[in-house]
């Protein structure tokens, strides 16, 4: 049966993870060809392009020319104690190089600030695990930092962190008491967590303030998982998309909508061609929603 009426699917974007090997310019580039008019985008690479000598005005008139707008800054992975401090040799290898070396909050910020990017994302990738408060006081603290630069910050749970569900970020959102706290919602990474589309529906209003989009299969029980890897192109698994998404937006109807297929496959191709098969599947399963 087709979406209600009433529900209003964005446009959906291009995620920065999809491209990691593009420059910031390539990626504008190779988002415009494939007809995505949002996008994320990694402050390392907004950053390295500075400094191989594009400055900040250009990159905002390719973005103009390309009628492309910066949602989301995509992120922030350093500000709650212990991230990666569970990432073995094999994963520390697989990772980009800013994850290893992040960026520092205030470029992210900035990255923000001079791309029109209104959400900072925040992540605690294969980080111990916290306690709530701990967690909370040092979201709370990135939250008033962020905002008299009128930045929302949106917390990204995932099993392999501190943040391990949807309603452990929740938690920390609602101790935080800051009210440019939310969410985001990888639906890969609820579903890897346990969540459910009943987990979404119980969120206070408002509390999403994006979504990921992607699909998947689960393995065998015990299989480990591989860092930017096993995912899928939206309708090929078997997530109840339609309804995650139309619990997420019935939440927060204002939330940005990105696809984000992390898997080898998508990796190998040319920026172009991967940019496009995400486009295409994009356009074809937003079509599914009526």
């Amino acid at each position: 049966m087709p979406a209600p009426e009433s529900l209003a699917v964005p446009d959906i974007g291009l995620g920065c993870a999809n491209l990691l090997s593009a420059t910031l310019p390539e990626f504008i580039d190779a988002a415009e060809r494939a007809g995505f008019r949002r996008i994320t985008v990694r402050p390392h690479a907004f950053v390295q392009s500075v400094r191989a000598g594009w400055t900040e005005d250009a990159i905002r008139h390719r973005l103009a020319d390309a009628g492309i707008a910066v949602t989301m800054i995509d992120a922030i992975t350093d500000a709650l104690p212990g991230a990666l401090e569970l990432a073995d040799d094999h994963v520390r290898a697989r990772l980009p190089p800013d994850a290893l070396d992040p960026i520092p909050e205030a470029e992210c910020f900035h990255t923000a600030a001079a791309l029109g990017a209104s959400i900072v994302n925040l992540t605690h990738y294969m980080g111990r695990s916290l306690p709530v408060e701990v967690a909370a006081d040092a979201v709370a603290a990135v939250c008033r930092r962020a905002a008299p630069h009128g930045l929302r910050i949106c917390l990204e749970f995932f099993p392999d962190s501190g943040l391990p569900d949807l309603q452990f970020a929740q938690a920390v959102v609602a101790a935080c008491g800051e009210p440019n706290a939310g969410v985001l919602l990888d639906v890969f990474h609820l579903d890897r967590s346990g969540g459910t589309v009943d987990d979404v529906r119980r969120l206070p209003p408002g509390a999403i303030e994006g979504i990921q989009l992607s699909d998947r299969r689960r393995p065998p029980p015990g299989t480990a998982h591989v860092p930017l890897s096993g995912r899928l192109l939206p309708g090929d698994g078997e997530l109840p998309l339609r309804a995650l998404v139309e619990a997420a937006l019935e939440n927060s109807p204002d939330a940005t909508l990105d696809i984000e297929v992390l898997n080898d496959e998508l990796r190998a191709l040319p920026i172009d061609d991967a940019a496009a098969r995400l486009a295409n599947t994009a356009r074809a399963w937003r079509a599914t929603l009526g």
